[in-house]
């Protein structure tokens, strides 16, 4: 099957799950305008302008019997021609000037029962965190080339760049194959203990730098964390660093089908506090379901969501001074870490000491 039939028919069970919703709701119609729901529906069409929000410039609407996209009349060609040319979906053209014109137009093809993204989440959420193949393919191709940008950047950092250049080389090469960078963090020696999410700043590196980055095309997202280390680490460093690769490796452990995001916190507190750090994950988020956004959802101490095969995952704990990240796809077999340094050699598996 070639990529383009393989989206078509996942394109076709997507509109199909839709209209079930539908069917549940007794609604006559959905209109999906936020740029996860959009991509996750017409399998990796962009919908946006504005990269700052999640709202996009077109809304997909499925009826029992259409699908058809509604954009302002200057959107209209792009999408037609190169976001849903190859589906069974319209695009429909309206005033530029009226605000309320895809709303509008979408209950007048629909009807006045109609459902938009925030009514349909609850429905939607499960169904974009169960990737199809062709994503999983797209998921390690994104992580490959995030990667490679990470392996780049750090390679070339040196003391006395700022945090800001080494930021903006991975950020480029990333850029330069079409994927975006929701997430770019970049913080040099104390700053990597003070602040959890440090945006990068003129600060000029001395002896570490951490580079934290969310990568994304399609709508697809892969996460990763990684070090810079110009100078050998303390021991007290050592021991964080093996600290939160314990977490890590727990969590992934925990990480099975049939098991909830709420057991692998659990098993991340055990971890921590086998390691002297019983504390630490009160202070950042330990990460959990990736896709469609950055987290579909973070996990959370009893949270009961199902962990299932055909899920993706980034875990990321920390403790002052060091961190864990890494992006993972879930199998009935186990794991498949996109981002170890098995499948990149280039990269540490937890950080990279360029040359002098």
């Amino acid at each position: 099957m070639t990529a383009d039939n393989a989206r078509h028919v996942l394109v076709g069970d997507r509109l199909d799950a839709i209209r079930g919703i539908l069917d549940e709701r007794g609604a006559s119609g959905a209109l999906l305008s936020t740029r996860k729901n959009f991509a996750w529906a017409t399998g990796g069409g962009e919908n946006h302008v504005v990269l700052a929000t999640d709202a996009g410039v077109a809304g997909l609407l499925v009826t029992r019997d259409e699908a058809v996209v509604l954009t302002a009349v200057n959107e209209a060609p792009r999408i037609a021609d190169e976001e849903v040319s190859d589906l069974p979906i319209e695009v429909r053209a309206l005033p530029w000037h009226d605000e309320a014109a895809m709303t509008g137009e979408a209950k007048r093809l629909a009807g006045p029962s109609l459902l938009d993204d925030a009514a349909l989440e609850h429905a939607l959420l499960p169904l974009r965190c169960r990737l199809a193949e062709s994503e999983m393919e797209r998921m390690r191709w994104l992580a490959d080339r995030m990667m490679t940008a990470v392996g780049a950047a750090l390679s070339e950092t040196r003391a006395g760049m700022s945090e800001h250049e080494v930021a903006a080389n991975a950020s480029h090469t990333l850029a330069a194959q079409g994927i975006r960078s929701p997430v770019l963090l970049a913080a040099a020696d104390d700053r990597i203990g003070r602040y959890r999410h440090p945006l990068p700043t003129a600060r000029r590196i001395e002896r570490r730098l951490m580079l934290v980055l969310v990568a994304e095309r399609w709508g697809l997202h892969a996460a990763v964390t990684r070090f810079a280390e110009l100078q050998p680490l303390g021991s007290d460093l050592t021991q964080r660093t093996a600290a939160v690769n314990g977490v890590h490796e727990a969590m992934v452990t925990a990480t099975r089908p049939g098991q909830t995001l709420g057991d692998v916190i659990a098993a991340a507190q055990n971890a921590y506090a086998e390691a002297g750090y019983p504390d630490e994950w009160r202070l950042h988020h330990q990460g959990g379901i990736i896709g469609y956004q950055g987290r579909e959802r973070i996990a959370v101490p009893g949270d009961a969501t199902e962990i299932r095969s055909d899920m993706a995952f980034a875990w990321n704990p920390s403790v002052a001074g060091a961190k864990a990240e890494e992006t993972m796809l879930l199998h009935r077999d186990g794991p498949e870490v996109l981002t170890t340094a098995g499948r990149h050699p280039q990269v540490h598996a937890r950080g990279l000491r360029p040359s002098a």
